[in-house]
């Protein structure tokens, strides 16, 4: 069995620094959700955390430093290109799969799970951030819309928890707009818990967690069961936001 205490990959790192597993996320997601060996790891991963008595939440830290926006539209586009509708309807299928299980297990782990949000990112990550407990952003943060400009709807469960956090309306009005949002605007809308200057975002996560870790786990547990998402509410999303994605891309 791997062991996750410190592991390296060319996607994502684990390490177990005293009580907290500290994940850092050096990849765009799709690469992440696309590649089986990667997924698999980092839900084996995720599983080892919940059960090691001796860990008691994750630190995650989204720290890729590169142009992303054109990665995630070029993975779209590499659908669009398959051949025929049954190949195509592969790709989305696989990876809204990928996607749907890693959200739910984030969604259902019952330990604190704070991430740390630096740099450019795509709203479709969203969807796994805004499944976390707590959401840190670097004053860089940028959260930007790649499938508006190739004509398809964002992925994942983002419009799901936007729909719940802010209304349907603000929702639509945001997922349609081709504007970055900017850190401070990400707080005011609610994706992001705080702001703090980018070189102290691990810094503030340990905090955050550290007050959690007062809170008794079972107290903890119980009642992040009482807000989060039903494992059945996320599944009919997910149904619905891969039909949609399917039609998005055959249409465009």
């Amino acid at each position: 069995m791997t062991d996750y205490s410190d592991f390296e990959s060319d996607v994502f790192s684990c390490k177990y620094e005293d009580e907290t597993a500290v994940i850092c996320l050096k990849a765009d997601s799709f690469k992440l959700t696309t590649d089986p060996h990667h997924f698999h790891d980092m839900l084996e991963c995720m599983n080892s955390i919940e059960v090691d008595e001796k860990i008691k939440g994750i630190l995650a830290l989204h720290t890729v430093r590169f142009e992303r926006i054109k990665n995630m539209q070029t993975f779209i586009q590499s659908i669009q290109k398959e051949s025929g509708y049954v190949q195509k309807e592969m790709g989305v299928t696989r990876y809204g799969n990928s996607v749907k299980r890693l959200t739910l297990a984030i969604n259902d782990f019952s330990k604190p799970c704070v991430v740390g949000i630096q740099g450019q990112t795509v709203i479709d990550a969203f969807g796994f951030f805004m499944a976390c407990d707590q959401r840190i952003a670097g004053e860089d943060l940028s959260i930007e819309f790649p499938g508006l400009d190739i004509g398809v709807t964002p992925m994942g469960a983002v419009a799901f928890y936007m729909s719940r956090q802010m209304g349907a309306n603000k929702a639509l009005e945001i997922l349609m707009s081709k504007d970055p949002v900017n850190a401070e605007e990400a707080k005011q809308l609610g994706f992001v818990t705080t702001v703090v200057p980018t070189e102290q975002v691990k810094e503030e996560c340990r905090k955050r967690l550290e007050e959690m870790y007062k809170v008794p786990g079972v107290t903890l547990s119980l009642t992040k069961q009482l807000i989060r998402p039903k494992t059945y509410e996320l599944e009919e999303h997910f149904e619905l936001s891969s039909r949609l994605l399917w039609s998005s891309i055959v249409d465009s």
